[in-house]
């Protein structure tokens, strides 16, 4: 997790996506909710966030970098026109703990996690599906035109029956796992617009 990261932008002339999503247990942070002791939560001086029994949240750097490039004015996310959005989708049944730490970790110094996404948060249990019904209805981006990252198969597989292009980053938020995304976001683009072209 401390490894350096060097998230990479997307190539001049790709497609774009305009919502990137990611799963918060151990996709965005480690460890997951349900191994933690909970809120109340607590920050310190170096803007670590523990647990009522100190245990750390941690977030994974290749998840703070990408989130970052994405919402960066200057960036290819902003500046190329797409206007791409960040939204976070969780199963948990700790959604005031998931809500609470959300707004602790920062993006930047300004700016929490929570701030970063706005409205696009949902956090419950049940199908992810749901979770993307929600999304899709609040930003008014269609499936196709969505990214989302996760650490469980099942998720990946379930959003992915929407039409979106749903990344396996096991053990969480990776260099290798944002390069696949854009990657195959790109490739199912590319492949959507020959398809209308027939």
């Amino acid at each position: 997790m401390d490894e350096p990261c060097f998230i990479k932008p997307p190539p001049e002339g790709a497609a774009l996506p305009r919502l990137v999503c990611y799963d918060l247990d151990d996709t965005v942070w480690f460890p997951e909710l349900y191994m933690m002791c909970g809120a109340p939560w607590s920050k310190d001086e170096l803007g670590r966030v523990t647990d009522t029994c100190g245990t750390e949240l941690r977030v994974y750097p290749a998840a703070i970098e990408s989130i970052r490039l994405i919402l960066d004015p200057d960036g290819p996310f902003q500046s190329s026109g797409v206007g791409a959005e960040v939204a976070f989708a969780s199963r948990t049944n700790r959604g005031k703990w998931a809500m609470e730490a959300l707004d602790l970790l920062r993006l930047d110094e300004g700016t929490s996690l929570r701030e970063a996404v706005g409205d696009l948060v949902e956090i419950f249990p049940g199908t992810k599906r749901k979770h993307f019904e929600a999304l899709r209805k609040k930003s008014g981006v269609p499936y196709s035109q969505m990214l989302f990252f996760d650490n469980e198969r099942i998720n990946v597989e379930e959003v992915g029956q929407l039409g979106v292009t749903s990344i396996y980053c096991p053990g969480g938020m990776s260099q290798g796992a944002w390069e696949k995304g854009l990657e195959t976001y790109a490739r199912n683009a590319r492949q959507r617009s020959a398809a209308g072209r027939r």
